[in-house]
């Protein structure tokens, strides 16, 4: 017997009084068991008026914070019963940890924070893209609402286990990839950033391959490395990863958004993978957004960030507004 929760949140008798028309979006929040009985914590914003829809998979970064959090997630919240109606689901990290709140309400995450025992013990990517895919084969038998068609957007770590997800999960129909690089193994990226600006390149370069090969050896979650949410059981699915590898054999259209000023993860990374990427076959756009940093919020304006959101979601829907001149 498949041990699964299911409850849906909200002011349910409102909803029921509401006509279909003007009903409010559906919040769910499922819990689904992994294969050792641990919970899964899928959240889900559907609207409640309209027939089956894709659903659209958002996969936020390596922050030890609930992926809730990420303001793109609540974007995408207010968009799902728009013109081109989605559910949107996020499948939780595991053991996230609710940061404090500054005066004006915002995340203020200061040298106090802790992330929890069990994030560190259980957050890598491996894991991360196994619990999609226990979430997609729960959702595939039990939301009829859906359509069977799949959009991953993912972020920063969440664009590498996107990657993944869309090379294993046959339902998908569309790829959105932003800050993730993909083109060069982490290893030989962080040495380029991290050694760029130091008085000693070469040694800065042999002391950071001496740590990488000690994390390989020791791939543990009880050790970290440049912040404890990064131990070094996560870093050994990072180093050496190439996604590049498997996403020229997609079957789905894929976009790469890229910050020309990225500082976590160099935009080399993504040019690399757009090289990779050209005669591969998979309908294919790369976006270098100059000016911004790691993620789509921080661009110059806050409203170039929305135009890039919104060509976003046009993308994973098929009518891409984005203008580039990268595709394959």
């Amino acid at each position: 017997m498949i041990n699964v929760i299911h409850r849906i949140t909200g002011t349910l008798f409102g909803l029921l009084c509401m006509s279909a028309a003007s009903a409010l979006p559906l919040q769910e929040h499922l819990t689904v068991s992994r294969v050792d009985g641990t919970p899964i914590d899928v959240q889900l914003h559907r609207p409640a008026a309209v027939g089956k829809i894709p659903l659209l998979v958002f996969i936020d970064g390596s922050l030890c914070i609930p992926s809730a959090l990420n303001d793109s997630v609540g974007w995408l919240q207010q968009q799902v019963d728009g013109r081109h109606p989605f559910a949107l689901a996020v499948v939780e990290k595991p053991g996230p940890v609710d940061p404090p709140r500054n005066a004006g309400g915002g995340i203020d995450i200061g040298p106090d924070f802790r992330c929890s025992d069990a994030f560190r013990q259980h957050y890598t990517l491996d894991q991360r893209v196994i619990d999609h895919l226990r979430a997609l084969q729960y959702l595939h038998r039990h939301a009829p609402w859906w359509n069977g068609e799949l959009w991953i957007w993912g972020f920063s770590d969440g664009g590498r286990i996107g990657a993944q997800l869309a090379a294993y999960a046959p339902q998908t129909r569309a790829v959105a990839l932003i800050g993730f690089g993909g083109g060069l193994p982490m290893a030989e990226s962080m040495q380029d950033m991290v050694c760029a600006a130091n008085g000693a390149p070469t040694t800065c370069r042999q002391e950071l391959r001496a740590r990488m090969d000690a994390i390989r050896a020791e791939p543990v979650p009880g050790k970290d490395w440049m912040g404890e949410a990064n131990t070094f059981a996560v870093w050994a699915n990072r180093l050496d990863a190439v996604e590049a590898n498997i996403l020229r054999d997609l079957r789905a259209p894929l976009l790469v958004v890229h910050g020309e000023r990225d500082g976590s993860v160099p935009v080399a990374s993504a040019r690399q993978l757009a090289a990779a990427m050209q005669g591969a076959g998979v309908p294919f756009r790369y976006v270098e957004v100059a000016g911004m940093r790691h993620s789509l919020w921080s661009t110059p304006t806050e409203a170039q960030a929305l135009e890039l959101h919104r060509d976003v979601l046009d993308w994973l829907h098929g009518t891409p507004a984005i203008e580039d001149d990268s595709e394959g």
